[in-house]
């Protein structure tokens, strides 16, 4: 991949302030890409941000292949340092008709330039995730949405926890409303319970927002182990039931994924095993 120095992002910074416009409103092309695509949150295979081992661009490309083999035609990514900064391209050239690029470490001036370039391929930017108030505060935050829709023009956003909505803050920040949403991690496990929990809090944040922005989930999923309520067959009748919703979400997520390690189900919430292997909801499709 070419490598940009820190003078020449430098440079590409200011040459963005000195002609790029502020982005105003959502288009419609990308509310009907939300209400419509098929989503999933894509973490490539291969990967282990631990280790700061990276996959290759053949591992990402198996990857998105098998993604878009499923039926998914709209990507939401978490990071745009290293080789992650070119799945938004890959994405597009495989077929895929949506993709939201996320930004890790809002702090680092090369992932945001990184990200910025990719800007061809990108339908819309999700500034940090579930970071408020532990990797920045709230002021750092809005100024750097601010920042990428300047140097974009493109929808942006970020995403915090479901509860986090609450305040006003957090739920007027960015072009539209993208939380996290996982009823088992608030000990709602049983997978129809889970579902209606889930609508009540999308109806409840929906009915409250304005005209001009939208509401989809980012983060919806069911473990597969990690936990005895914890199941493939739990996992099917979740998302089976989620499907019967007027829910917009993400499904949540791609593939396994061993290096996390917050809790016990962190490492289970795959839709594809690591090696891409389809689990019981993906299969029966």
């Amino acid at each position: 991949m070419k490598k940009y120095n820190k003078v020449f992002l430098l440079f590409l910074l200011v040459l963005f302030y000195s002609f790029g416009l502020a982005f105003s409103g959502i288009p419609e092309e990308f509310k009907d890409k939300i209400n419509n695509l098929k989503w999933v949150a894509y973490t490539p295979t291969n990967f282990d941000p631990n280790r700061n081992s990276f996959p290759s661009e053949e591992s990402i490309i198996a990857d998105l292949n098998v993604l878009y083999k499923y039926g998914f035609r709209g990507i939401v990514t978490y990071g745009s340092d290293g080789i992650l900064a070119q799945i938004p391209r890959l994405a597009k050239e495989a077929g895929f008709e949506g993709v939201i690029m996320g930004i890790w470490d809002i702090d680092e001036r090369e992932e945001i330039m990184s990200a910025v370039l990719a800007r061809d391929y990108v339908d819309g930017y999700c500034v940090g995730n579930e970071g408020l108030n532990f990797r920045y505060d709230l002021e750092t935050l809005n100024n750097s949405i601010a920042e990428i829709k300047e140097l974009t023009e493109k929808p942006v956003t970020t995403t915090e926890h479901l509860t986090d909505y609450s305040n006003d803050q957090v739920y007027n920040l960015g072009d539209w409303v993208f939380p996290n949403c996982h009823p088992f991690l608030s000990n709602v496990k049983e997978p129809k319970k889970a579902v209606a929990w889930i609508e009540k809090y999308f109806n409840r944040l929906n009915k409250h927002c304005q005209s001009d922005r939208v509401v989809i989930f980012k983060e919806v999923g069911f473990p597969t182990q990690g936990d005895h309520k914890a199941s493939e067959a739990k996992q099917n009748e979740f998302f089976k039931a989620m499907e019967d919703m007027n829910v917009t979400f993400v499904y949540f997520e791609a593939f396994d994924q061993f290096w996390k390690n917050d809790t016990s189900v962190e490492p289970h919430w795959g839709l594809f095993t690591s090696k891409r292997r389809p689990k019981k909801f993906i299969a029966s499709q």
